[in-house]
């Protein structure tokens, strides 16, 4: 028996799931804070059971936050959340860059300082020169002058060995004891640029993040039964909220893996192309035995491409109507379509008429707290790995998939629920004929499944 709550601009959107089954849902608009422990409480109430879970969808409440350091800071939502900290960035280059900003404009609005020594390795862990900590230790320095408490690190080639990451982590910690230090090797995935977005981003949250959790748990402390608390993911799985508190970067993107998610409960299609309608914009998405289809390296709502999966949306105004109905006739299975506000409403009820196989969400509850009730623990690998044999290449595929079960157990998963979703692996010709990219989705059962 879970609680699902979704926390956004427009208030609290709760609902009340068991087993993929939606029993109860409730909102509420005005109250901020205060009036969340009589919301959850009111669905506690309904349940036929003990609540065992609460799962919180707070994305929006991240993007404000670090949307507020910048110069187009958004209207405040009616949950206060403190705003983003700028932190110090690091980078470890092999030869001193053109330039040190990063291309992103909210990346940048999040560093108030940047730095670069040399040192890194290549994709395949091997050193490309060594590190200069006497180096990091001045720029260290520099950061701590400039009143700075968080520095982040992002080293050459960290994906495959964080040595070097390390290493500086290590002898600043020993000259700045009080140095709040995040490794972008921490982050996973590929792309210097993406783990250096990643791990600025999640560095600038944990402050916000901190404050956040706090005030969610004691909410959830308010539901009789002391049940646990946990947060939605992008990648639509859901992590706790010890574990929100190191890498909070994780949740961006949750809104959408939670409508995905709750669409295709409510709608009953696990299988399904999803059309998402609202305020003048059409999103295309897809679910697979109840989860979205996810993708690292995607810009997301705000335009920063990361290493942590989001869910794959093909967004397009509303203008695009017509060409979405004719690719829609052309999609081979299920289509669903979920609507979110009157404009949307109408949209979904002229592409019903013209296209009779398209299934209609139509649900007193939010589906973003219906897909935060129903999400599970899960993790991702993205690695690059060497192999020059058929056997080595699936050696290498099978030893990534039990490290990624291994992180759903230890995300909190029911024991012996752990399952891998998708492996995928890609020649990289570009780097040779023998490397490939290693891209493992696991997560656990589902609620019913495991009943």
């Amino acid at each position: 028996m879970r609680i699902g709550v979704r926390l956004g601009a427009s208030g609290a959107e709760a609902a009340l799931a068991h087993s993929g089954q939606v029993l109860a849902a409730a909102r509420r608009s005005d109250g901020g804070w205060r009036g969340l422990p009589a919301l959850v409480r009111e669905l506690a109430a309904a349940a036929p059971s003990t609540v065992d879970s609460v799962v919180w969808s707070v994305t929006e409440l991240f993007e404000h936050a670090l949307l507020a350091v910048g110069p187009r800071a958004p209207s405040p939502p009616p949950f206060t959340v403190l705003p983003a900290v700028p932190v110090a960035s690091l980078l470890v280059l092999p030869r001193a860059p053109r330039a040190l900003a990063h291309p992103s404009e909210l990346v940048r609005s999040l560093v108030s300082w940047r730095g670069a020594v040399t040192g890194g390795h290549d994709l395949f862990g091997s050193e490309l020169v060594p590190v200069d900590l006497d180096a990091a230790v001045r720029a260290a320095t520099e950061a701590r002058a400039a009143g700075l408490g968080t520095l982040t690190i992002t080293a050459t080639g960290a994906s495959n060995s964080v040595a070097h990451e390390e290493a500086i982590a290590a002898r600043l910690r020993e000259e700045f004891p009080d140095l709040r230090i995040r490794l972008s090797g921490d982050a996973g995935g590929l792309g210097l640029l993406e783990r250096d977005a990643t791990t600025i981003i999640n560095a600038a949250l944990l402050t916000t993040a901190e404050d956040l959790i706090e005030r969610c748990e004691r909410v959830t402390a308010a539901v009789p039964g002391s049940p646990s608390c946990w947060f939605a993911t992008g990648d639509g799985g859901r992590v706790s909220a010890k574990r929100l508190r190191s890498v909070p970067v994780r949740s961006l993107g949750s809104d959408a893996a939670t409508v995905l998610t709750g669409s295709a409960v409510l709608t009953r299609r696990l299988d399904a192309h999803v059309v998402l309608a609202a305020r003048g914009l059409i999103s295309l998405g897809r679910v697979d035995a109840g989860l979205p289809m996810i993708a690292p390296d995607l810009a997301g709502k705000l335009s920063v491409r990361t290493v942590s999966p989001i869910p794959v949306l093909n967004v397009r105004g509303s203008a695009a109507e017509p060409a979405l109905a004719a690719e829609l006739r052309t999609l081979v299975g299920p289509r669903v379509v979920a609507a979110f506000d009157r404009e949307g409403t109408e949209v979904a009820d002229r592409l019903c008429a013209d296209i009779p196989e398209l299934v209609p969400m139509r649900s007193e509850a939010n589906a973003s707290a219906v897909g935060a009730a129903c999400s599970e623990p899960s993790a991702w690998l993205d690695i690059v790995v060497p192999a020059d044999t058929l056997e080595e290449l699936q050696r290498q595929q099978h030893l990534a998939e039990r490290q990624a079960m291994t992180l759903v157990a230890a995300a909190g998963a029911h024991p012996g629920s752990e399952r891998v979703i998708s492996s995928v692996a890609t020649a990289l010709a570009f780097l040779g004929r023998d490397v490939y990219r290693l891209h493992v989705r696991a997560s656990s059962e589902p609620e019913g499944e495991r009943a």
